[in-house]
């Protein structure tokens, strides 16, 4: 069955005829009123209500389990497709807000040395639909709104861009889930050409690369599959995005031991986002490696990723290191799988 939402605001408005009001009524019992059969939608005539759900469906996912971490109240749910197919959303408590981490595949082509996701086959993309039942559950399970969805879960976004693209539009759409495009991270490997064609969208979106070398070779040598792209073309396509859509853009990294986190790496990385000429001076944020079962590589010592943090400050970026959560159910960054 379809999910009504792997179509656009557009078509799902030419679905009812083109008939607005119609529209916005199913929109308002979907979004805000959280119905989750066609039948429960009251105000529609009945004849349409028996007929809408022969064609469309409001969930095509349960959720299989969920888990809540002892150490920081960080949720991961695992949901399961209509085809019995399994992916995870990761909800992060931040005070009185919420942010939820999504995946936008089944599995990972890209093999990068140091995350759990690339140790599981690509199965196939996520539908819209799919993607957004993730934001519908966390929101659901936990009673409270999410403020940030950030598309770093398991898989490429920008390797489904069909998906992508469709729940985004969803998430910032008026009619949906009225998102400001900041509230709103998605994070790549890479992808130069699929770049710059979801600038071409203006989304407005945040745009975050997954870079995690200073240099195409260490980069090939930990992320073999996405250095198909060189760093230089990667970064000329995400300055096109951001100056595009007028977009807030981070550089990842991750600090691996002895593998990219030498002073000498620090001053690369510093030398190289800084020679790209943004707009601005983008934000670096560093992230610890997470115990990953499989995976031979460990995290940077607490020394070396200090000394690190101090040369990018001392050459004036915005740094900031990311705070592991969800690390007791595998729903730390890089070990979803």
């Amino acid at each position: 069955m379809t999910h009504l939402l792997d179509f656009s605001p557009e078509e799902v408005g030419k679905k009812f005829g083109g008939e607005a009001y119609r529209t916005d009524q199913v929109l308002d019992w979907v979004f805000t009123k959280r119905v989750r059969a066609f039948g429960d939608m009251t105000s529609l005539p009945q004849g349409l209500r028996a007929a809408l759900p022969k064609s469309f469906a409001l969930r095509t996912t349960t959720v299989a389990r969920s888990d809540i971490s002892g150490q920081d109240s960080t949720a991961k749910f695992t949901l399961e497709t209509g085809d019995k197919k399994h992916f995870a959303c990761v909800l992060l408590p931040e005070g009185r807000y919420q942010s939820l981490c999504i995946s936008s595949q089944v599995g990972c082509a890209w093999a990068c040395a140091f995350c759990a996701s690339g140790l599981v086959p690509l199965e196939r993309n996520l539908t819209s639909g799919e993607i957004l039942d993730q934001v519908f559950w966390a929101e659901e399970s936990s009673g409270k709104k999410i403020r940030n969805v950030l598309f770093m879960g398991m898989g490429e976004p920008l390797a489904n861009p069909e998906g992508t693209a469709g729940a985004i539009r969803w998430l910032l759409s008026p009619k949906g889930f009225g998102l400001s495009p900041s509230r709103v991270i998605l994070s790549t490997t890479g992808l130069a050409p699929q770049i710059l064609k979801i600038s071409k969208e203006r989304f407005g979106i945040s745009l975050a690369l997954s870079l995690h070398a200073p240099d195409d070779v260490l980069r090939k040598r930990i992320m073999p599959k996405s250095a198909m792209f060189p760093i230089q073309d990667i970064l000329t396509a995400c300055k096109a995005y951001v100056q595009e859509n007028d977009a807030e853009f981070t550089v990842e990294y991750i600090l691996l031991k002895d593998v990219n986190d030498s002073p000498g790496h620090a001053r690369a990385l510093a030398k190289l986002v800084r020679g790209a000429r943004f707009p601005y001076l983008p934000k670096i944020n560093l992230i610890p490696q997470n115990p990953v079962p499989g995976i031979s590589l460990t995290g940077s010592t607490p020394e070396r990723s200090q000394a690190f943090f101090n040369l990018l400050k001392a050459q004036r970026f915005t740094v900031h290191t990311r705070k592991p959560k969800g690390q007791d159910l595998g729903a730390a960054c890089g070990q979803l799988q």
